[in-house]
């Protein structure tokens, strides 16, 4: 039997770790979207919120040319297909309360000083929002490690596979996304 040279041997090895990590990888967690089956939903109007950065804030607009807080949800999320509510307070009463938001999904704050619901964002992620801001004009994404954030959340929502049961529950006041 002839000897394997030096090179040989090291491809010899190297392909049988790549066969072995390729057969492995059919082990592994499955990707986002095959867990969330609203993943692609999610994608479009979090794409849509972000084309959206830098419009003009415009208090009842619901357009590209400018837009107001829940005019921005319900523009991302028509783009999507979905009919949500006009007004902040309407989106919070129809959306199905959640304590830990996915991407896409809509965080409520209480920023007037009434104590009701008065601004709505769309969670981006990684601890961001995307929220048409009447402070700076424009639509922004910003961190909801704010302190003003913070204080000020109300709950979480979410408009993906909600059918017709009523809202039953919503976070405290101090609560916010775990995220």
């Amino acid at each position: 039997m002839p000897a394997i040279q030096p090179c040989s041997r090291r491809l010899f090895v190297a392909f049988w770790l790549l066969a072995g990590l390729v057969w492995l990888s059919g082990c592994a967690t499955p990707p986002a979207s095959s867990r969330d089956p609203h993943a692609t939903t999610r994608q479009r109007i979090l794409g849509v919120a972000e084309q959206m950065v830098g419009t003009p804030y415009v208090l009842g607009g619901e357009s590209p040319s400018g837009v107001d807080c829940s005019g921005l949800v319900q523009y991302a999320y028509q783009q999507a297909g979905i009919r949500v509510p006009r007004t902040t307070a309407a989106q919070f009463q129809a959306g199905r309360s959640q304590r830990q938001v996915l991407p896409g999904d809509l965080l409520f704050f209480r920023t007037d000083g009434s104590g009701r619901v008065s601004h709505v964002g769309i969670y981006a992620g990684r601890g961001q929002m995307i929220h048409a801001s009447s402070g700076s004009g424009r639509v922004r994404k910003v961190s909801l490690r704010q302190p003003y954030w913070r204080q000020r959340m109300a709950g979480g929502a979410t408009f993906l596979g909600v059918g017709t049961q009523p809202v039953t529950r919503r976070w405290p006041m101090d609560n916010g996304p775990n995220s």
